[in-house]
Formats: C-alpha cells, sequence, structure tokens
C-alpha cells in the first residue's frame, strides 16, 4: 500500500520534543515523542522494537494502547488502538509561556497622551531642528 502523504492524515499532527515510555515484553524503554495525534504517535527510540509489536504508550498521567506501525532506523510510528480526545492531545501539548514585554524597552514617545521625560523631548528637539543652511533668511 503506498504511503499516506501529511495531508491525507486522519487527524492533524503536533511538533513536540518530549520524553516518554513505551512499556513491551515486560520492559520500559525511554523514547523521545517527535508528535502526537489523536490517531497516534512519531518516537524516537535507542533500541528497536519490531514492527506490528503491541505497546503501551506512556506520557505522564497518559496510558494508551497501540501497536508499532512502522520502524524507520531510530524513528518509529504508533498507531493509537483508540482515538485520544482532542482535549487530552492538547493536554500533553507544552505551549511556550508568553514572554513578558518590558513596556520601557517598547514604547513610542508620547506626544500627546502623556508628557515627554527629558530625554525624548532632547530627542524631539534634535529630530526636528533644522540645520541654519537649511533655514530660510527673511
Amino acid at each position: 500500500m503506498a504511503q499516506a502523504h501529511e495531508d491525507e492524515r486522519r487527524s492533524p499532527r503536533s511538533k513536540v520534543f518530549l520524553s516518554a515510555v513505551l512499556e513491551w515484553a515486560g520492559q520500559s524503554l525511554p523514547v523521545i515523542l517527535r508528535d502526537l495525534s489523536e490517531h497516534g504517535a512519531l518516537i524516537e527510540m535507542t533500541d528497536p522494537i519490531p514492527a506490528e509489536s503491541e505497546v503501551l504508550f506512556c506520557r505522564k498521567d497518559l496510558r494508551v494502547r497501540g501497536q508499532i506501525a512502522w520502524v524507520r532506523g531510530k524513528t518509529a510510528g504508533i498507531s493509537f488502538g483508540r482515538p485520544l480526545k482532542s482535549e487530552v492531545v492538547l493536554r500533553h501539548i507544552n505551549r511556550p509561556a508568553p514572554r513578558t514585554v518590558d513596556e520601557g524597552m517598547h514604547r513610542r514617545p508620547g506626544v500627546a497622551t502623556r508628557a515627554m521625560s527629558a530625554e525624548e523631548q532632547r530627542w524631539f528637539n534634535d529630530m526636528t531642528r533644522q540645520p541654519a543652511s537649511k533655514k530660510r533668511s527673511r
């Protein structure tokens, strides 16, 4: 069967770089989770697991049974036995914390909204002052 293209997948995948564990044949194998969707996951592993092996995928409080769908070198795809709810997938994806912005660094001089500081006033005066050679004589 031909390999499915990204746009033919059953559910969108979220790119991640997280630790997880596979339980297989009585062993716990640490893996790196590279992407996660409602129907499966892409993992990196140090010890290969044969394709079609039954596994238990574990990430924090998530535990879902699945099967190794394919193996290519150190990467493998897991097909989950039951689809995850989208809110479960989202709970296991780390979102970056919002960056705090130093308002003092990114503000424009307030000409009409507040009084300018002495430094802003000096900057404004320097920018609006015409050189003596450009002044018109009367």
